[in-house]
């Protein structure tokens, strides 16, 4: 049975998709309407129903629902719902390796599944610089020259295992999926239903002609638009760069809101505090430190491109605070 639990948890695993066929779990309309649900959770609810029951049935019915949700998505082929739904099945699944049967050592399975090798070491863990730099989040935490390297491992806590296992399950969900050229009456139907609940622009994202921005924020906004994850750091940055830009707070928003995780009440609120504190432009050098800054632009600070357009936020912040690499 732990084996089983294993792959309810886990839907996504190799392993899950073969018990999925040879147990012959059909596609039936309840199951569709259980597919249906999980993805409709994570469009409104950001997170998905954990499952907590361990009888054998409920456990089947658990892995059927996942394999109805992929078939919808494979009709679908929408980018924002499949990077929305692979955010809240990654969360998920990080959330029961917090919780796992303490007989069963489920974050090795797991790593396995991966080819990722954690290596433990006291109250720490090893991994290869190789599987490190294939599976860590893009966040500039998590780049190399910030970890503890040595002998070609990095060190790593709990916490960042974890993540890490997290970010390599998300990459996997949003991979192509084999689309479904002729879907049935039923996932039809369940598409329309969930096309509901997908994001409604409601105010032009901005003023400001695309072509205007510097590389690196057109690329950041050119990535949101298309449902692509954007870094913490880069979020970071293109909201500065945008409220120096003269947006207004929903204008912001409603670029972000495209974001596989997006949150409106957390965005706001985030925008609101980045403003109130008046933070500073990252310069070029820190922009490519993030891993963000994608041409030679010369131009020191991206509020510095096109300054016939951005000359007043740039000359307040030179005023201020100066040039920064903060």
């Amino acid at each position: 049975m732990a084996e089983l639990k294993f792959l309810a948890h886990y839907p996504f695993t190799e392993q899950a998709k073969q018990y999925v066929k040879e147990n012959r779990l059909q596609l039936n309309s309840e199951t569709l309407k259980r597919g249906e649900e999980r993805i409709r959770q994570a469009l409104v609810d950001g997170k998905l129903k954990l499952i907590s029951s361990s009888i054998e049935e409920n456990l089947k019915s658990h892995l059927a629902s996942y394999a109805a949700s992929r078939a919808i998505l494979a009709a679908w082929d929408n980018l924002y719902v499949k990077g929305r739904v692979a955010v809240c099945e990654s969360k998920a699944a990080r959330e029961y390796l917090s919780t796992p049967d303490k007989s069963t050592d489920y974050d090795s399975h797991l790593a396995a599944v991966f080819d990722i090798s954690f290596q433990k070491e006291n109250s720490h863990f090893k991994i290869p610089f190789y599987d490190y730099l294939m599976h860590c989040p893009r966040d500039i935490k998590y780049k190399l020259t910030n970890t503890d390297l040595s002998g070609g491992f990095v060190k790593i806590t709990e916490a960042q295992k974890s993540r890490i296992l997290e970010e390599a399950i998300r990459r996997k969900l949003e991979s192509p999926i084999q689309k479904i050229a002729n879907p049935g009456k039923e996932i039809k139907e369940a598409i329309s239903r969930l096309s509901k609940h997908l994001p409604r622009e409601k105010l032009a994202p901005t003023k400001i002609e695309q072509k205007d921005f510097p590389p690196c924020v057109n690329k950041m906004v050119a990535d949101l638009q298309n449902s692509i994850n954007v870094a913490h750091s880069g979020r970071l940055s293109l909201a500065i760069y945008l409220i120096g830009a003269g947006l207004t707070d929903e204008q912001i928003v409603s670029i972000f809101q495209n974001a596989p995780d997006f949150n409106l009440e957390t965005t706001t609120y985030q925008i609101r505090h980045i403003r109130s504190k008046g933070y500073i432009m990252p310069s070029c050098k820190t922009m490519d430190t993030y891993g963000l800054c994608i041409a030679n632009c010369r131009c020191n600070s991206p509020i510095h491109f096109r300054n016939s357009l951005h000359g007043r936020f740039a000359a307040a912040s030179a005023q201020k605070n100066g040039e920064t690499d903060e």
